[in-house]
């Protein structure tokens, strides 16, 4: 049995696993992730792998799952939102740290390789990998491979814009789907209702007016939505629409056989799904004969550190597709 080491390396924690050739975790450990200079981040995975070696964990290979854009052949992580950097060899300079044959990839199409090997997306000709969490992102899996497009940028649903004229997206757009739909949003749009004081005339519009403000995110609201406070409802409800136009852009575009929905706002997919499933229709060409399905990631919060075991695992397939 082949195991590799994994990283996943988020903006606010590291996750360092090894992980055997049937995509089974068997060891993990995790720390906040520096996010000053790189080599701080290179020297905190070497000493999470170490403590893991102590443990009698002998990898053969190292993957890495890196947020932002990634350049695959060269692993060079061109830049990274979450700390700023841009250009970092990251890559090498893990390989080297480490003494492994070291592979990376964007975040994203890391989890979408290990549902194809490991998950959801297993058997399947084609399927889209879509993630709602602090931010939105996506990738597309296809006969093989996953689709990287010209600049390395397939796949970026996150930028869809869902809402012309809608709120204001990092990367400088308005109403791109990740500002209407990840948890950042569903933040801010219950707070507006909040302070608009409409919860008073809302029956059910008091819970997240007992809750402390600082506390109230997506897990939260989607807790409120579900004990039918009509706040958290209509917050579900929006981003959930915003969800289904973006979700109908890749039905009529790309016709995968699959949707593979993860990321911490997949959390409320019970919420979420229904509210989908009904728009869709109205969204899409055809919907009569469509075969395209949609459901969660099999692999849930792991599915990154997976991902980079599998860019490890099978990177001769991965190449040649």
């Amino acid at each position: 049995m082949r195991t590799v080491l994994a990283v996943d390396l988020g903006g606010t924690k590291t996750a360092v696993g090894i992980v055997d050739s049937y995509g089974r975790i068997l060891a993990k450990t995790s720390a906040p992730t520096p996010l000053g200079d790189p080599g701080a981040a290179v020297a905190l995975i070497a000493g999470l792998a170490r403590d893991l070696a102590d443990g009698g964990a002998r990898p053969e290979a190292a993957g890495l799952a890196l947020p932002g854009l990634v350049e695959r052949r060269s692993g060079i992580l061109r830049s990274s939102p979450s700390s700023g950097w841009k250009d970092v060899p990251f890559t090498a300079m893990v390989a080297k740290a480490l003494g492994l044959e070291t592979r990376s990839d964007n975040d994203v199409r890391a989890c979408a390789w290990a549902e194809s090997r490991f998950g959801s997306g297993l058997g399947l000709d084609s399927f889209f990998w879509m993630t709602v969490s602090t931010g939105v992102g996506g990738a597309v899996y296809a006969k093989g491979a996953i689709l990287e497009g010209a600049s390395a940028m397939a796949g970026e649903i996150g930028h869809l814009v869902v809402n012309p004229g809608g709120e204001r997206c990092g990367c400088g757009n308005q109403g791109c789907l990740e500002a209407e739909a990840a948890g950042p949003a569903w933040r801010r749009k219950a707070l507006r209702l909040l302070d608009s004081g409409i919860s008073a005339g809302i029956p059910g519009g008091g819970f997240l007016a007992t809750a402390r403000r600082e506390a109230i995110d997506a897990r939260l609201i989607a807790e409120g939505a579900r004990a039918g406070d009509a706040i958290c409802q209509a917050v579900v409800a929006e981003a959930s629409t915003m969800l289904a136009r973006g979700l109908a852009a890749v039905y009529n575009i790309l016709d995968p056989e699959a949707v593979v929905l993860g990321g911490g706002v997949a959390g409320a997919l019970d919420l979420i799904l229904p509210i989908v499933a009904a728009l869709l229709p109205g969204l899409t060409v055809s919907p009569g004969t469509r075969r395209t399905r949609l459901g969660p990631s099999a692999l849930g919060y792991d599915a990154a550190l997976v991902g980079a075991a599998a860019l490890a695992l099978f990177p001769e397939e991965k190449e040649e597709a």
